[in-house]
């Protein structure tokens, strides 16, 4: 893709759909919507040949042991959107260019952004961590109004304004909250990656979950931070040392 010539021409009838719309360096156009990804992953769990037995024995691929399904001999959740994907998306480097539009809930917007593969497959990544895996819904509400073609500062700052809202500013609260979500998504980013070892031919899926896994030390690391922002930013003008 020439930098020199960014520009796209974007028609709103062509991104009616909610999700995450790629045109990749080889033109080649890829529609991560939930409505796609929902279907091309129930195809693929259907499909007996997709997975070896083997892949599915491998200890790599059980789920975490905080998980509630542990016992079950079956794979990890939080893989069903990514391995449907692997055929198109693992022939691409981290840093390959890509042209992405966001489409939200909001009918009459769109997101566009010049992006590399490990930022926009982030989206990817945090519908592994927060939609399907089975401990990490519980933290889904905290993601509200987050864009991921933001940059990682910027969706840490909303994250952390969400949780202040819901928990009413209340600080032993978002502190458990922020320490048990950094610590239960660490390890399953950390299991997540060892999977993805064993199958990727590239890094862009692998640097995406690193990508996903900076939201939440950035949200533990700053979170004394965010917290006399938050306060500051109510009271207009006063200043807490």
């Amino acid at each position: 893709m020439d930098t020199s010539e960014r520009a796209a021409n974007i028609r709103l009838s062509d991104h009616e759909q909610p999700g995450l719309y790629l045109t990749l360096k080889d033109s080649i156009k890829l529609s991560l919507t939930r409505e796609h990804i929902e279907k091309v992953t129930n195809e693929y769990w259907r499909d007996p040949d997709k997975i070896p037995p083997s892949v599915k024995a491998a200890v790599e691929f059980q789920r975490c042991p905080f998980c509630p399904l542990k016992t079950k001999r079956d794979f990890c959740d939080a893989l069903r959107p990514i391995l449907p994907l692997l055929d198109v998306v693992d022939n691409y480097c981290s840093y390959d260019e890509v042209i992405a539009v966001y489409k939200g809930d909001d009918k009459e917007l769109c997101h566009l952004s010049f992006a590399t593969m490990q930022r926009v497959l982030r989206y990817i990544s945090t519908l592994s961590l927060i939609e399907y895996c089975q401990v990490g819904k519980k933290y889904r509400q905290y993601f509200h109004e987050t864009i991921p073609v933001m940059g990682t500062n910027e969706i840490v700052n909303r994250i952390y304004l969400n949780m202040f809202w819901i928990h009413k500013g209340d600080r032993v609260i978002i502190d458990q909250v922020i320490s048990t979500m950094n610590s239960e998504i660490t390890i399953t980013t950390q299991n997540q990656t060892e999977r993805l070892r064993l199958i990727c031919k590239n890094d862009a899926f692998l640097n995406a979950f690193v990508l996903t896994h900076m939201i939440t030390e950035m949200l533990y690391e700053f979170k004394d931070t965010r917290f006399r922002e938050q306060l500051e930013s109510l009271d207009g003008t006063k200043k807490i040392d």
